[in-house]
């Protein structure tokens, strides 16, 4: 390559050595690979020791008939001996194709000739037809040979009855007919036996290759994943790999920059050795830096005219568009005060590092979302819990604090105010640790939603304002973030019981069987008629979205007898271990 070099990002995905740019293909290991290459050569049928036998055996029982005035038989047996040495020289393919089948059908034709020459079925000739029957068995299967043989014995035997005494004809006909009978039913067996006995060789073969395949991925997987680093958290992410940038690469100046998609610009995100630019537009570029940012390459610059690079001392530079699911996020520099210090063994460094570094930053962003839009769902809950119970309290407090200064100023006994106040302080306090408890519960590895709804309604009963019950049974254990979303909704609907349904008792039925979750939980309270709640009330529209983001089914309506029935159904392939 020559100063400003360029390398694809294609081999990226197999991670490729740095020092060389060999197909990642090779990295399937050696005997996995050479046994994943099927035999393709044509199998053919050693009939060769029955030709020769068949041969020899004709020139034994021809012996008396072969004088000086018998040309046809001489001439018959050489025409055999000629075909014999062929077709041993250049054998039928134990292949079943219309190639094989005109050969087979030739060398039938050539024997019966022969044989319908030199006498018929008593020609010493016709035991040729026997490595012929078989050779047709082999190659095309038994339908075939039989309606092969079937026509030679029909023609042989035609001009043999009339030749012959037709007692002594018919009996040669039928010994020859079951000879050549059973040999094209055994011959055919055996090319049944032979072909069930290639498709399983096939079939092994595929999955061998199946395995080389897998073995491959995997072998380049074990490689991008030592070169992405590990945690999800996108400082330690930047972190490690600017470790092993340094480690690998003496440079004076390695940055980051993370793209601003709103503003279209480039703005520094960590930086290491000299002074960067704390933000780049991307109109404004140089113009050793678009060629990466433009297209997944790599790009190195040996060169660099004086301003040409990020930093104004730069004088070579390696460049790196870090890219995932197929859009750019940023830009990672690296760049020396030297020209050529960076070599295309640095260049390959950086290019086999870039696409796992993407993929790396990629994954902390989304995760970062991720837990702030948990974080975020989280203090909404709490915030709700905190102002439908916690605040009205607080706000009663304060009504009767009011109260007892106007009593104070007219004179009037305060005491049995201040005792009120006191009682209704003490009720907020156990109020707010219930509810920091509430908050502190989950379902755990150890401690599953059977469990912590058995604990929860013991404590509400110890409040003595509700009787709440629980039956359970339960055959699996559902996922775990399942069975969370599944206990939040009952703690919502349960807690909506004691606060606002002013119900006596409740009951709260969980069951699991055959992937399928059931929870009903009952009460005999005022109803959602008798409440009309608005639509956000009692937090209704929190219990549908976790129900919807588990693919179950919520029904909330009321009791028959008075009260309300909230219900929650979920189908689910999966069991936690």
């Amino acid at each position: 390559m020559g100063d400003d070099d360029q390398i694809d990002s294609a081999p990226r995905a197999h991670d490729l050595p740095l020092a060389a740019s060999g197909s990642a293909r090779s990295a399937t290991p050696g005997p996995v690979g050479a046994a994943a290459r099927p035999d393709t050569a044509p199998v053919t049928a050693p009939l060769w020791p029955f030709r020769i036998l068949a041969l020899l055996g004709a020139s034994v029982q021809g012996r008396d008939q072969f004088t000086s005035d018998n040309w046809q038989l001489w001439a018959a047996m050489a025409a055999a001996t000629v075909y014999t040495i062929f077709i041993i020289v250049r054998p039928i393919a134990h292949r079943d194709d219309l190639r094989v089948r005109f050969r087979v059908v030739l060398e039938q034709a050539l024997i019966t000739a022969l044989v319908m020459l030199t006498g018929g079925w008593l020609s010493p000739l016709a035991l040729c037809l026997i490595p012929s029957a078989m050779v047709a068995g082999f190659s095309a299967g038994t339908i075939f040979a039989a309606q092969l043989a079937s026509s030679t014995v029909v023609v042989v035997s035609v001009q043999h009855l009339t030749e012959t005494d037709p007692s002594v004809g018919a009996r040669d006909v039928v010994l020859w007919a079951a000879l050549i009978g059973t040999v094209v039913f055994t011959s055919g067996l055996s090319q049944r036996a032979s072909a069930d006995a290639a498709r399983q060789r096939e079939a092994a073969n595929v999955r061998v290759s199946r395995l080389a395949e897998a073995n491959s991925l995997l072998f380049a997987l074990q490689r991008v994943a030592q070169s992405m680093p590990a945690s999800l958290d996108l400082d330690e992410v930047v972190d490690s790999t600017f470790k092993r940038v340094s480690s690998l690469v003496q440079a004076d100046t390695v940055a980051l920059y993370l793209l601003n998609e709103t503003d279209r610009r480039l703005e520094l995100f960590r930086n290491i050795g000299s002074v960067a630019p704390p933000m780049v537009q991307m109109a404004a570029l140089p113009a050793a830096i678009r060629p990466a940012i433009e297209s997944p390459r790599t790009v190195r610059s040996a060169h660099l005219p004086p301003g040409g690079g990020l930093s104004l001392e730069a004088a070579s530079a390696v460049y790196s568009g870090l890219r995932a699911r197929g859009s750019l996020l940023g830009l990672l520099a690296i760049e020396c005060d030297r020209p050529d210090a960076l070599t295309q063994q640095h260049s390959e460094i950086v290019h086999g590092l870039a696409e796992a570094f993407g993929i790396a930053i990629d994954n902390a962003r989304l995760f970062r979302q991720i837990r702030a839009a948990s974080a975020n769902e989280e203090r909404a809950r709490i915030a709700r819990d905190l102002h439908d119970h916690i605040g009205s309290s607080l706000a009663f407090l304060g009504f009767e604090v009011d109260r007892a200064q106007e009593l104070a100023a007219r004179g009037s006994p305060v005491g049995p105010v201040l005792g009120e106040l006191r009682d209704h302080l003490t009720g907020v306090i156990n109020e707010i640790r219930e509810t920091l408890h509430d908050l502190r519960t989950d379902v755990t590895d150890e401690r599953d939603l059977a469990a912590v709804l058995g604990d929860h309604l013991a404590r509400v009963r110890s409040r003595g304002t509700l009787d709440a019950r629980c039956q359970v049974e339960t055959e699996f254990r559902p996922p775990r973030p399942v069975e969370r979303e599944i206990w939040q909704i009952a703690l919502e609907a349960i807690t909506n019981v004691e606060r606002h349904a002013r119900a006596s008792y409740a009951l709260v039925e969980y069951s699991t069987s055959r992937g399928h979750v059931f929870l009903r939980i009952t009460d005999d309270g005022v109803g959602l008629n008798s409440t009309s709640p608005p639509t956000d009330r009692y937090g209704m529209v929190g219990m549908r979205e976790r129900a919807a983001r588990i693919d179950a089914t919520l029904r909330v309506e009321p009791a028959a007898g008075g009260g309300t029935i909230v219900t929650l159904e979920l189908q689910t392939d999966e069991a936690a271990p």
